[in-house]
């Protein structure tokens, strides 16, 4: 089947206009024009508005979205769902969803009628048919179920985040589930207030093997939830309630924003020296797969990338720029706030890594390295190269009691010590936090970055105790 599409915003049809603003530019749909088999065109409204300025449609205007495109919204800009405002990611993600619906059912069909193919394209974005509409309200399309739900639900499958901030609020969710279960009764909208709130921090912090056995897993029920945990879990729940607020216009009238939820408690990062990294480099750890983990992990060291970045990195984030190698990608989890790449020029060990692992055919899209499947199995490979290493200085660590314990340094090895490492090193060498930020991807005043500060602190501890002499 042939076929061709075009996205374009269609200026004769004006979608929402503000009725206080007269002034106000207007929304218009955006579409796609589609062909198949040089038939008639087919205008499919994918169910997206936005103003002039916000929409780009040549490929002259990349560099305005994230290079990738020849149309689509400016990055950092907004477009509409109905009545809804939605980031610039979302329509993107959707316009390249209908562009590759449509290019498998090319290769799966002869041909399409115009209905089957609306019909297809609309499952395909979540758009409802006239079998499905009931109301345009979200909360009432699923009859009997508790519009909370419903609501919470569509709060940690939200797509103008990323995958791991949603993964955490659905941790938070699934707490406040249990929550409902340990109370023997439901939570409804109109019952949330800070009355509610100020018992579900209660529950918790006494939250330690109360449940019985149909709600919780037996090592679930035993692990006590330190500061922090209760801290993002209440965090979570209390910009739920303004994320209903601003998203579909549900109010709770239990003055939810005057809920102060505890600071969370930070301690210093742990963090590796400068010798116990040419200790664990330079070490013969007598097996390739420890020695694989090693090397990215000193990689990692070098560049500073958070793992979940880490792991996405490809041969096309290595480039040659301005006379040296380095690593350029775009962080997820500030992407957003910031919109700036991460450029971190690379260390001569570290070029040498690249070329050591280099193969003879390579595509721009391949790994840069052959990541594990799972984070946690990082890790795990990561305690034995620094136990075999002999990385064993002892450090102090607080539980979810906030009692001290000792433990030796491989114990606690993870993928986020080449984070802290990469940072700390920098700023006790005197770099400015704005040039760290710049190769971290931290956005500016992060409340976190403060922390990385240890090779400094000891440097100056060290050099006024010597002053007592």
């Amino acid at each position: 089947m042939q076929y061709s599409i075009k996205f374009r915003l269609d200026i004769k049809k004006n979608v929402y206009v503000p009725k206080k603003a007269v002034s106000t530019e207007p929304y218009y749909q955006i579409s796609a024009l589609i062909k198949i088999n040089k038939g008639a065109t087919i205008h499919y409204y994918t169910g997206y508005s936005a103003q002039k300025n916000a929409w780009f449609g040549s490929a002259a205007e990349a560099y305005k979205a994230d290079g990738n495109r020849s149309y689509g919204i400016h990055r950092n800009a907004y477009a509409k769902r109905k009545t809804s405002i939605v980031l610039f990611s979302e329509v993107n993600k959707k316009l390249d969803l209908i562009a590759s619906r449509l290019a498998l059912l090319a290769e799966e069909r002869d041909n399409i009628s115009r209905e089957e193919l609306i019909e297809i394209l609309n499952m395909e974005v979540g758009k409802k048919t006239k079998e499905h509409i009931e109301e345009d309200n979200p909360i009432e399309c699923k009859r009997g179920e508790n519009p909370l739900w419903v609501l919470a639900e569509l709060f940690y499958m939200d797509a103008t985040v990323s995958h791991g901030r949603n993964k955490t609020r659905m941790n938070a969710i699934n707490h406040f589930k249990n929550f409902e279960i340990y109370r023997n009764r439901p939570i409804l909208l109109e019952s949330c207030n800070m009355r509610l709130m100020s018992d579900f921090m209660c529950y918790l912090i006494q939250d330690e093997g109360q449940m019985n056995d149909k709600t919780r897993s037996k090592a679930h029920r035993a692990r006590k939830k330190n500061r922090n945990t209760i801290s993002k879990i209440l965090s979570n729940i209390k910009f739920f309630f303004t994320w209903c607020r601003k998203r579909y216009g549900v109010t709770i009238d239990g003055n939810i924003s005057d809920f102060q939820v505890p600071t969370a408690k930070y301690g210093d990062p742990i963090t590796l020296t400068q010798d116990e990294k040419r200790i664990m480099f330079e070490s013969d750890l007598g097996d390739e797969g420890l020695e694989y983990t090693r090397d990215m992990f000193y990689f990692q060291c070098s560049i500073g990338a958070r793992v979940s970045d880490f792991f996405k990195l490809k041969r096309e984030n290595l480039m040659f720029d301005d006379g040296e190698w380095c690593i350029r990608y775009m962080p997820s989890k500030t992407k957003d706030a910031t919109g700036i790449a991460c450029r971190i020029p690379l260390s001569p060990r570290a070029q040498e890594i690249i070329e050591k692992y280099r193969v003879a055919e390579e595509h721009p899209k391949m790994p840069l390295f052959d990541f594990p499947k799972y984070s946690q199995t990082y890790n795990d490979n990561l305690k034995k190269v620094f136990q075999k290493a002999g990385l064993d200085r002892t450090v102090v660590v607080y539980n979810s009691y906030d009692e001290p314990e000792f433990k030796c340094l491989y114990e606690l090895a993870k993928s986020k010590f080449a984070r802290s490492s990469f940072i700390d090193t920098l700023v006790g060498q005197g770099v400015t936090d704005n040039i760290i930020c710049t190769m971290s991807g931290h956005a500016a005043g992060s409340k976190a970055f403060h922390r990385y500060h240890n090779s400094m602190k000891n440097k100056q501890q060290s050099a006024a105790v010597a002053l007592l002499d």
